[in-house]
């Protein structure tokens, strides 16, 4: 084998190269826009609706916990990520979350109370 099939390899993985890099670029439209942030808002609105609206509506319907859950953790997920890349949605999320967090330890509170109202009210046997 000679220097010309090394340059036929060499060019070979350079065009290999060009196109693992190029390839994605040259097939995106070029007329094509990007959204918005106000659009990206509004559409990540749009699915967190649809997803608490609809979708957990029939996985409710049908008695599926496991659809249930995992709408929710969809929902939450599309939440989050509202609030990082909308600024009018990020005060409403960390208000939601302290609320969640006041919402946990006033059951565990509430919990702790009853068990021990359970034990009083039995003489022990609780």
């Amino acid at each position: 084998m000679g220097s010309v099939s090394k340059k036929i390899v060499l060019f070979l993985v350079l065009c290999f190269v060009c196109g693992l890099f190029l390839g994605p670029a040259a097939l995106a439209d070029p007329g094509e826009k990007q959204m918005s942030n106000r659009q990206t808002c509004n559409r990540l609105s749009r699915q967190i609706d649809h997803f608490e609206g609809t979708v957990l509506k029939m996985a409710e319907e049908r008695d599926d916990a496991l659809w249930q859950e995992s709408t929710e953790k969809h929902a939450a997920h599309l939440r989050s990520r509202r609030a990082s890349l909308c600024p009018k949605y990020a005060e409403e999320e960390r208000l939601l979350a302290k609320a969640r967090a006041e919402a946990e330890r006033v059951q565990k509170a509430m919990m702790t109370a009853a068990k021990g109202a359970a034990k009083y009210f039995s003489g022990g046997w609780y």
